[in-house]
């Protein structure tokens, strides 16, 4: 069997109906039960790479990644791919030559976050160095934890013409119920209030393309020992604020470190390089093109207050959808759901599946 997702977004495949589905078509209060409940806390537990460490929430229906193809035999799934080759003369022309390839194949105005962090930092100045004047966009806070994030938003924004800078209103869980419908419950999807501010200013600005750093977290960080092709990425559903948020506006969520060729480029820049959590050597390597601060230094902001506001801020929201989860399921972890023991969870860091359930719909 082929399964062959040529769509921009995730879909749903049914092994038993052998073609895509609607898995919210599919969901019944019988197969709603602990069983598919435990399936899914596995999968967020392991975040699995690959279709075969996938655990079917619904019988028989795995998510297909955009644009991929897979066989499926004998009750196993085989990505069909071009691999990913090493090469030994990459330094940093090269680099900015395969970047400046990528940044001409788009056709319509561009936009990059502007986190204030390592990732984004590091496409903003490509950008700079190649002569391109891409849109600046991103929120900032006024906590003293970002700080640091906050300076260095200001800082490169003084190079650039276009850059849009907000105050962010929204946190983590803010209105859940206007959580646009999907199948399973997502981490991105406690951030689409966020997002949804940011599509509204982007299709006031015209823009189509929206590039991000999140897989930048895997290829500056995992050590590279010459085989490319097992590195764990990307997750399955991954792409959700993609797929549910810009993606209906006809804008593109681009995470631009789990592109072929910037993968490829990144991996033979760093292959025989050891794990390096902090980016130590992205800091070295694109020094001339990052604020000092970001190559001389390596931080990290603590994200636990907007977590904590956000759960206070959203309790009745949280509460609600919980006692609608235990009507419709009668799953027990629904009828004993307390928001004290997701404060707990969070205090001792042993909560996240959890957390990303109260968005279930």
């Amino acid at each position: 069997m082929l399964i062959h997702n040529q769509k921009n977004i995730v879909q749903y495949y049914s092994i038993s109906e052998k073609n895509f589905v609607d898995p919210k078509r599919k969901i019944s209060k019988s197969l709603l039960s602990p069983k598919s409940y435990s399936a899914f806390l596995e999968n967020e537990t392991r975040l699995p790479t690959h279709l075969n460490a996938y655990q079917p929430v619904l019988p028989d229906i795995y998510p297909i990644p955009a644009r991929t193809k897979w066989s499926f035999e004998n009750g196993k799934f085989l990505k069909i791919k071009k691999n990913i080759k090493l090469a030994s003369n990459y330094n940093s022309q090269s680099c900015l030559k395969n970047a400046d390839r990528l940044i001409k194949i788009l056709q319509g105005k561009v936009a990059i976050e502007i986190s204030g962090g390592l990732d984004s930092s590091i496409m903003i100045g490509i950008f700079q160095k190649l002569g391109y004047e891409p849109l600046l966009i991103g929120t900032v806070s006024q906590l003293y934890k970002f700080r640091t994030e906050r300076h260095i938003q200001h800082t490169i924004a003084k190079n650039f013409k276009n850059v849009i800078l907000y105050e962010s209103t929204s946190r983590q869980f803010t209105n859940l119920l206007d959580t646009p419908d999907h199948f399973l419950p997502n981490y991105a999807s406690l951030h689409h209030s966020v997002c949804a501010e940011t599509v509204r200013i982007l299709e006031e600005e015209g823009v189509k393309y929206v590039l991000q750093g999140t897989a930048f977290d895997c290829m500056l960080v995992e050590g590279v020992d010459g085989n490319p092709n097992e590195m764990p990425w990307p997750v399955l559903e991954g792409d959700w604020l993609h797929d549910y948020v810009f993606a209906p506006k006809g804008l593109a969520y681009i995470d631009v470190a789990a592109l072929n060729p910037v993968r490829q480029t990144l991996l033979s820049l760093r292959n025989g390089q050891k794990q390096d959590i902090q980016k130590w050597w992205a800091r070295k390597f694109f020094a001339d093109l990052i604020p000092s601060e970001l190559s001389q230094y390596a931080f990290k902001a603590n994200f636990g207050p907007l977590w904590w506001d956000g759960l206070l801020s959203s309790a009745d929201q949280i509460t609600r959808i919980m006692e609608l989860a235990w009507q419709v399921t009668s799953l027990p972890v629904f009828k004993r759901f307390q928001m004290k023991s997701l404060f707990d969870n969070m205090n001792h860091g042993t909560g996240s599946a959890r957390i990303r359930s109260v968005s279930i719909r």
